[in-house]
């Protein structure tokens, strides 16, 4: 059964030692998002007491950036996102002019990165910038050189500017040149060009690691929310990210737009401030009992913990049974 590629993993700092297992679910915020940067990590020392995710990039350009107390292991992201320029933008989000990004403003983003707190670092990121996997590799070996101090996460990306999506089969017979990284990341939307198929890719990797004695924790980006979450997790992934928690309402297993849904939910009466302030909450709330859920399913391996979603997730994971042959 597929599903038996869950698993829990220590997330381990050189400094800090294991600071904490997988399954992770770390709610992000990012200047992509309409929300005053300050005003809402504020709002967030509220609500959040797990790991927590900010960019490199808003970090960097944010005026007095406020000090995060509130999680207990952050994330600082690459900054390949924010200055990224897709043609089409998701729904509730915005494109802001991006600002210069390069090397050696990640570098400083890193060394100006409070140190009184596990910080897991993930290699710079530039849309504009593609390199094969080799050039990837020895760009990331060199940031996180005697860098101690934090959890390095290698961000695999497409290898050419006309790629859209990593090569799964070089990444594949490249595993073991990333034993030195504490965690591996990828982009969801830059794994296939279904869920199933990133599902497949997923399962593929995490079968590779398996094969070559490699546990380390594998990061879907963008990937938070209440479908996508469980059906990497079965697939063999560990930690999620997104902003999916800022722009939907979860609701019963699902995701709903906030403008929409909200007033159905709060009351038409309702100011719209106060329908996505509650939305938060509620939000993170759900997350916290996924986690929950997500762990009991690698204990018992039963669909049924998923409530209206169990038969969704358990023909799914069936169809990936197929795709890969029946790997038990």
């Amino acid at each position: 059964m597929v599903a038996n590629l869950t698993r829990i993993l220590p997330i381990k700092s050189k400094k800090w030692n294991e600071v904490g297992p997988t399954p992770l679910l770390v709610p992000s915020l990012s200047s992509r998002v309409n929300l005053p940067m300050r005003k809402t990590i504020g709002i967030l020392g509220d609500v959040v007491t797990g790991p927590f995710l900010i960019s490199a990039y808003d970090f960097h350009y944010t005026r007095q950036f406020p000090e995060i107390s509130f999680s207990e292991l952050l994330f600082l992201d690459s900054g390949g996102y924010e200055v990224a320029k897709e043609n089409d933008v998701d729904i509730g989000l915005y494109k802001p002019d991006s600002k210069p990004w390069t090397r050696s403003l990640h570098l400083d983003s890193i060394n100006k990165w409070p140190k009184n707190l596990p910080t897991v670092v993930i290699s710079y990121d530039h849309p504009k910038e593609r390199q094969s996997l080799q050039s990837q590799i020895q760009h990331a070996t060199e940031l996180f050189q005697n860098r101690d101090d934090v959890i390095s996460e290698f961000l695999i990306k497409p290898e050419t500017k006309i790629s859209k999506r990593v090569d799964l089969k070089n990444l594949l017979n490249s595993l073991e040149l990333l034993a030195d990284f504490d965690i591996l990341g990828i982009t969801e939307k830059e794994l296939g060009k279904s869920i199933l198929e990133n599902m497949i890719a997923i399962a593929k990797i995490r079968l590779k690691m398996k094969d070559i004695g490699m546990e380390k924790p594998l990061h879907i980006f963008g990937s938070l929310d209440p479908i996508t979450t469980p059906l990497y997790y079965f697939s063999g992934a560990d930690i999620f990210d997104g902003l999916s928690w800022l722009r939907f309402i979860f609701d019963n297993g699902c995701s709903m737009y906030v403008d929409s849904f909200g007033p159905k939910k709060e009351g038409i009466h309702q100011k719209m401030e106060m329908i996505r302030l509650s939305s938060i909450y509620n939000n993170y709330s759900s997350l916290t009992r996924l986690k929950l859920d997500l762990e009991k399913f690698h204990s018992t391996k039963q669909f049924q913990i998923f409530g209206d979603n169990a038969n969704f997730f358990e023909n799914a994971c069936a169809d990936l049974d197929v795709k890969l042959g029946g790997v038990e």
